[in-house]
């Protein structure tokens, strides 16, 4: 009976170890397609392009923070199967590149778990599917009820994932809003001066 009960418990870790796997290999994958679309999507500007041919949603943007570590390829569409994948724009909020209130999010435990350590005054750019590249430096972090969306009726960029980070509980009503606002070609290029000689003199 031992044996029998040994061997159930096996097969069963060794099922739940190649669902573990899978998905891994799936995330993997998903990420290596979207990466590609978004490549083939800069060469197509007027085309909206899936990362497989099955997909809801196609590639639409890409936020680079470099004191991040962080370059993420968005999707069309804030819904949860986009969401398992890449952060996504919100398309009821303004067109990505506008100066309306722009809206992407994220999963907390993945693509915006960096969030948590931004600071106000970074600096970090969007490049929509145009080509054009926009700077944005970080002007708010605050923590909001999920049922509150007034601050898209100011103009910037905002960033939402669920609060808090690292949570034993799901399903929490709080989130972070990393607000931003398009910093001037001049301001950006004077920031990157300021790093150069901080660097240089260090």
């Amino acid at each position: 009976m031992k044996t029998v009960i040994g061997a159930i418990l096996l097969m069963v870790g060794l099922a739940l170890l190649g669902h573990g796997s899978y998905m891994q290999a799936k995330a993997w994958l998903a990420q290596r397609l979207i990466e590609q679309a978004w490549q083939v999507a800069l060469t197509t500007p007027e085309q909206q392009v899936k990362p497989w041919f099955y997909a809801d949603s196609y590639v639409t943007a890409q936020l680079n923070w470099p004191s991040q570590k962080q370059t993420l390829t968005l999707l069309a569409g804030a819904s949860g199967r986009n969401l398992a994948f890449a952060p996504s724009h919100f398309l009821a909020s303004g067109e990505l590149g506008s100066e309306r209130g722009v809206l992407i999010a994220g999963h907390n435990d993945t693509h915006f778990a960096f969030l948590q350590d931004v600071k106000v005054g970074e600096q970090f750019s969007l490049q929509t599917q145009n080509g054009v590249i926009e700077q944005y430096q970080v002007r708010g972090i605050d923590v909001i009820h999920q049922s509150q969306d007034d601050f898209l009726a100011q103009d910037g960029l905002y960033l939402l994932t669920c609060y808090p980070f690292n949570s034993v509980v799901s399903g929490t009503e709080l989130r972070l809003l990393v607000s931003a606002d398009k910093v001037s070609e001049a301001n950006a290029s004077s920031d990157k001066a300021s790093s150069l000689t901080s660097i240089t003199n260090s």
